[in-house]
């Protein structure tokens, strides 16, 4: 990862993170323990044990299984992009994905969303994914759509995706409020290392604002600072409440933190 990545990163994803770790692993020591001491302390202790790797073993098969399921689904109900498939934005993921130090792209899909904008990555097997709707495929201009794949691999790119720290965070969803600020920050963090990649960051900035309004028509009349000054008029304690609840933070957030990150001119508010 070089540096400017790390540069790029949420201050508070390290904390969130690392406190969540912490508590993964203790927790996961805990039930280890907890069964060993359970299964010794009958004198069918070796069935107990065989029982839980059992259980654990079946349920990495589930969890294998539904992984496939997935996959499945993907490749037979929705659009492989490759240089075939879609060219033009085939070669705009190769060269995200090369600019964020990623060797090989993740395999990218497009799928019918009924007009809702959106997109995800993930990771299954050793295979990285990114998923984009129609909507928001449809919506954006080409600046826009490199932003919201390049926020995408970023995911990859930070770890976020990675099976280990996945196992780990897990049980951080246990901790209340914990979870989610790990989760807003990671967003943080992927919205400016996507920015990075764009050659003008205002287009990542409109990106966002588009989520926000999803109409394709208005797309081209997006003003992100008369956006940006919706934040300054959201309800204090309200909005606070509602955060600390979101995995993702609010839009009006994200681009007040784009526009820190990258300082550029900003247009008149009409």
């Amino acid at each position: 990862m070089s540096p400017i990545i790390k540069k790029l990163r949420h201050p508070k994803e390290g904390l969130y993170g690392g406190i969540i770790r912490v508590f993964g692993c203790l927790f996961w020591i805990f039930i280890l323990l907890f069964a060993i001491a359970e299964a010794l302390s009958s004198p069918h202790g070796g069935a107990r044990i065989l029982m839980i790797l059992l259980y654990f073993v079946l349920g990495l098969v589930f969890t294998l299984f539904g992984e496939a399921l997935f996959r499945a689904r993907a490749i037979g109900n929705m659009v492989e992009v490759t240089p075939a498939q879609f060219p033009r934005i085939h070669g705009e993921i190769t060269d995200v994905a090369r600019a964020l130090g990623l060797a090989v792209a993740p395999r990218t899909f497009i799928y019918n969303s009924h007009g809702v904008t959106n997109a995800f990555a993930m990771r299954l097997f050793r295979t990285r994914y990114v998923f984009l709707t129609s909507g928001i495929v449809e919506a954006d201009d080409d600046a826009q759509l490199r932003f919201i794949i390049a926020h995408e691999i970023a995911h990859h790119v930070l770890g976020h995706l990675n099976t280990i720290q996945r196992f780990l965070a897990a049980p951080g969803i246990f901790v209340p409020f914990l979870y989610p600020a790990y989760s807003r920050a990671r967003e943080f963090s992927c919205d400016a290392v996507g920015a990075s990649v764009i050659p003008d960051p205002e287009k990542a900035l409109t990106a966002l604002q588009m989520l926000a309004c999803g109409a394709r028509r208005l797309n081209a009349q997006m003003n992100s600072t008369a956006f940006y000054a919706q934040e300054d008029h959201v309800p204090g304690i309200a909005g606070f409440v509602l955060e600390i609840f979101s995995s993702h933070p609010r839009l009006t957030r994200r681009v007040q933190r784009l526009r820190r990150c990258f300082p550029a001119r900003r247009a008149p508010v009409s």
